[in-house]
């Protein structure tokens, strides 16, 4: 079949759904399905009153140098890095703890040096943190079973420091995975393609504006321009196979699906007559939570890093929105694993994280606006071991499910989604053209 003439629907406009839409882009004609008002799934602006914010996301997301496929896909939809982004060089800066930050070197100096110019840190523990960095590097080189983070920090005597200074919020905010359960693969993954490859690969990447208009709606745009038909507030139910490899999607006909909705919803989207086993690994995904707070002050609050971790607060993270241009008085505080942390409603968590801000900043005020929220299931787990589902009975029946929780080699990241929906849309052209 000549390319062109294949017509795929992409169900879901999240960034694994928009990635494969646009990579699909002049090759064939793309109907996209969207349930909702907005594109960008669980990275999107936030359709709520603003309540004086300068913008506000569905979620603080931070993103790294090394998301070349994020990068990529933005230069291909018209967006430049420096209007979306703030890039800054690594710096590992916990209030409570351990604080480096990337040397000025190419890597894997740049590491290195910034770890033994390190504060609240002692000359042992610098060394016992570079020889743990050097033994990750030789277990991610062999072929070895997959074990958790925690198994073998234990196996290697780190100590309780390290663990809640560095291995813990790196694992948090990596994997949004307990670190007793943490696959070690996935995390060597994310170090090896990262901090390890190069220095730019570690900068940190923080939206300077809200994600609707960094991705989604350029996206929209891009796809427009090349004639793809955009179908927002437009839900799909199960897909029926039909005589001749054709799959209806709502009544009409198309010879190749996208499903790049999240992993809860992929069931209701599969054909009556998908094997009970592809069903049963849906139904056993894992999930875990993600709270963001922003709050907003009177007073302009001076946070010592853009990024300032807590070793011992509710937040693990506190985002310095003066940085992003924005006015001083905006802060965002990002909780990873928030189902493991507690159950609260919006106001605890808001006066948790005002505490922990107080801590900081004890000059501030009550804050006058506050916005909490919670994906109750923001990531699937990135367990030890973890087995991604058998989907070649799908791709056989010419659907072609995409998303982060895919990814064979990272946790559920936007630079996850992005690769999935890539593959997914070369995956389907390979198969249009056998």
């Amino acid at each position: 079949m000549n390319g062109h003439d294949l017509k795929v629907a992409v169900v879901g406009a999240g960034w694994a759904g928009l990635s494969a839409a646009v990579n699909l882009s002049g090759r064939a004609q793309v109907s996209v399905f969207e349930a909702g008002k907005s594109a960008g799934g669980r990275a999107r602006a936030l359709n709520a009153d603003q309540d004086g914010f300068s913008f506000l996301d569905n979620g603080q997301h931070i993103l790294l140098g090394a998301y070349h496929a994020v990068q990529n896909l933005m230069r291909q939809i018209g967006v430049r890095e420096q209007d979306a982004f703030l890039r800054r060089p690594m710096q590992w800066h916990m209030a409570d703890g351990l604080q480096f930050k990337a040397a000025r070197l190419p890597a894997p100096l740049h590491m290195l040096v910034g770890i033994l110019a390190a504060k609240k840190i002692t000359l042992t523990e610098k060394t016992a943190l570079l020889n743990s960095m050097r033994g990750l590097q030789k277990w991610h080189a062999l072929d070895l079973p997959d074990i958790s983070v925690g198994q073998w920090l234990q196996q290697h005597h780190a100590s309780r420091k390290m663990v809640a200074e560095f291995w813990q919020p790196l694992v948090w905010g990596a994997l949004n995975t307990p670190i007793e359960q943490a696959g070690l693969r996935m995390l060597t993954n994310v170090l090896q393609d990262g901090v390890w490859a190069d220095k730019a690969g570690s900068d940190y990447l923080l939206p300077k504006q809200d994600l609707g208009k960094i991705m989604a709606e350029p996206a929209l745009a891009y796809l427009r321009q090349h004639h793809a038909d955009i179908r927002m507030e437009t839900r799909v139910g199960r897909l029926q196979l039909l005589p001749g490899g054709k799959v209806s999607v709502n009544g009409e006909a198309f010879d190749a699906v996208i499903s790049a909705v999240a992993p809860y919803h992929t069931q209701a989207l599969m054909p009556s007559e998908t094997p009970r086993y592809i069903q049963t690994a849906y139904e056993n995904m894992q999930y875990h939570a993600i709270t963001t707070v922003y709050l907003r002050y009177a007073e302009t609050v001076h946070l010592p890093a853009v990024m300032t971790g807590l070793a011992a607060g509710t937040a693990q993270w506190l985002i310095d929105r003066r940085q992003l241009g924005v006015p001083g008085n905006e802060i965002a505080a990002v909780v990873s694993l928030s189902d493991q942390v507690g159950k609260y409603k919006s106001e605890e968590w808001a006066a948790r994280i005002h505490a922990d801000v107080k801590k900081l900043c004890p000059y501030l005020g009550e804050p006058l606006a506050v916005k909490v929220i919670t994906e109750k299931r923001a990531t699937t787990a990135g367990t030890a071991g973890r087995i991604l589902p058998d989907l070649a009975w799908l791709h056989h029946q010419h659907i072609y499910p995409a998303g982060d929780y895919l990814h064979p080699r990272y946790p559920a990241t936007l630079e996850a989604a992005v690769q999935s929906g890539q593959a997914a849309a070369a995956l389907c052209l390979n198969e249009s053209n056998r």
